[in-house]
C-alpha cells in the first residue's frame, strides 16, 4: 500500500515559533539559507535554529519557500495568510509553482489545507506529485504555450482542489490563474487538467498523451 503524505513534518521548536520542514518536498531553492542564515544553516546540526531571529523575520522567510517544505506555528497565534487568489506559475523548464488556498490529493498525498507547493510536470520525479528537481537531470525542455493577449478580469477566490489522477494529469477544480515565467496569462477559470507525464503536445495542459505512453505515476 502506498503511504500518503499528510504534512506531518519534522518540527524544530523555538520559544516563539516552531518551524516544520519536509525533506521530501524541498527543492533547494535556498531562499531560507540565503536570506536568514542565523536560522537556516546547512552546516549546523540541527540546521534550523528556531530561536535565531525574531518571529516576524523567520515567518516572512518561511513564506518565501515555493515548495511548501517549510511552514511555521507561531505561539502568538498569527498564521500565514491564505492568498486571495490561486495562481500557478509555470517555471521555465521546471515545475508548477502553486500558491493559494489549496487542497492536494491523490494516491500519495492528502493535504486538506496548503498554501504553497511545487508540483512535477516533467513526469520523472521520484516524489510525485511533488517536484524533486529531476527535471534538471533529464534536461526537461518543453515547448511552452503562448500567453493570451487579453488580460482577464480578476479571478474569484475560493478553494482550489488539485487531484493527482492515477497515472494521469493534475485535475484542477476551483478558481485558478495560470501564468508563465514572465507573468503572461495562459488560463483563467474554474477547472482544467495539467500535464504531469511530460509528454503533452499542449503543455502545460493535458492532451491525453499519458494514455498513449502508458505513464505510471506511482
Amino acid at each position: 500500500m502506498v503511504e500518503q503524505y499528510t504534512g506531518k513534518d519534522r518540527r524544530y521548536a523555538g520559544d516563539d515559533v516552531d518551524i516544520t520542514y519536509s525533506l521530501k518536498r524541498c527543492i533547494h531553492a535556498e531562499f531560507c539559507v540565503k536570506r536568514l542564515s542565523a536560522v537556516f544553516d546547512k552546516n549546523a546540526r540541527p540546521w534550523i535554529n528556531a530561536n535565531g531571529a525574531s518571529p516576524d523575520e523567520m515567518t516572512s522567510v518561511v513564506e518565501l519557500c515555493p515548495s511548501g517544505a517549510l511552514h511555521y506555528d507561531r505561539k502568538d497565534g498569527v498564521q500565514e495568510a491564505i492568498p486571495e487568489k490561486n495562481v500557478i506559475k509555470i517555471r521555465h523548464n521546471g515545475p508548477l509553482e502553486v500558491r493559494g488556498d489549496l487542497a492536494i490529493e491523490g494516491a500519495t498525498v492528502a493535504l486538506a489545507q496548503e498554501t504553497r507547493a511545487s508540483l512535477c510536470r516533467c513526469g520523472a520525479s521520484n516524489n510525485k506529485p511533488f517536484c524533486d528537481n529531476t527535471h534538471k537531470e533529464i534536461q526537461f525542455e518543453p515547448v511552452e504555450a503562448v500567453s493570451i493577449d487579453e488580460v482577464p478580469s480578476p479571478s474569484e477566490s475560493g478553494k482550489l482542489v488539485i487531484t493527482a489522477c492515477e497515472n494521469g494529469p493534475l485535475e484542477l477544480n476551483g478558481p485558478v490563474e495560470i501564468i508563465n515565467e514572465a507573468g503572461g496569462f495562459l488560463f483563467q477559470g474554474n477547472g482544467t487538467a495539467l500535464c504531469r507525464c511530460g509528454g503533452s503536445g499542449n503543455k502545460p495542459f493535458c492532451d491525453g498523451t499519458h494514455e498513449r505512453i502508458h505513464f505510471k505515476a506511482e
